[in-house]
């Protein structure tokens, strides 16, 4: 009879999240690689008490900068969901990233904007952000890495059931001059 002690090591040893179609293989697989990538951006962000999410939020905010806006347009700007924008945005204002103005017209509007200092953090991690990607997808040729995006975006259709446009248009090739 095996001890508890052995089955938890015999456990341990295989892989118990096993797929059970390819299509769930997948998901799996992109989860996983989802996560490593993501793990390694926010290394990259720790030092600055910033997440792959509270970085988005402020490179949204430095691109409408210094009108800002608003906390529905933020979150339906970012590239994943967050349960909880306001949360987030408490830990931004606490940082002294962003601050937060009601609208003298419609109290119930709140505008989110960069303060100098958020902006100064985003500008001096964009640099180290490229290199995590450039790192990160160094594997890929220039080609490989258009065909994983246009692949990626078959998977991501609109209400339609269409291939999301944008998507599959930024997945060109990006070529660098020089």
């Amino acid at each position: 009879m095996a001890t508890s002690r052995e089955t938890s090591h015999q456990a341990s040893n295989r892989d118990l999240l096993v797929a059970e179609t390819a299509e769930q293989g997948a998901f799996f697989d992109l989860v996983r690689v989802a996560s490593k990538l993501e793990g390694e951006l926010n290394r990259v962000f720790r030092p600055f008490d910033l997440t792959t999410a509270t970085f988005s939020i402020l490179s949204i905010l430095e691109r409408v900068a210094p009108e800002g806006l608003s906390c529905g347009d933020v979150a339906g700007q970012l590239i994943a969901e967050v349960p909880d924008m306001t949360r987030l945005l408490d830990r931004l204002e606490r940082l002294e990233y962003v601050l937060r103005e009601r609208s003298s017209l419609d109290r119930r509007m709140v505008k989110v904007r960069l303060t100098d200092r958020g902006v100064e953090v985003v500008r001096s991690l964009k640099g180290a952000v490229q290199r995590c990607h450039a790192d990160q997808f160094k594997p890929l040729t220039p080609d490989r890495l258009a065909e994983l995006r246009a692949l990626l975006s078959e998977v991501v259709r609109d209400e339609r059931g269409e291939p999301r446009s944008e998507t599959a248009t930024e997945a060109r090739p990006h070529r660098q001059a020089g």
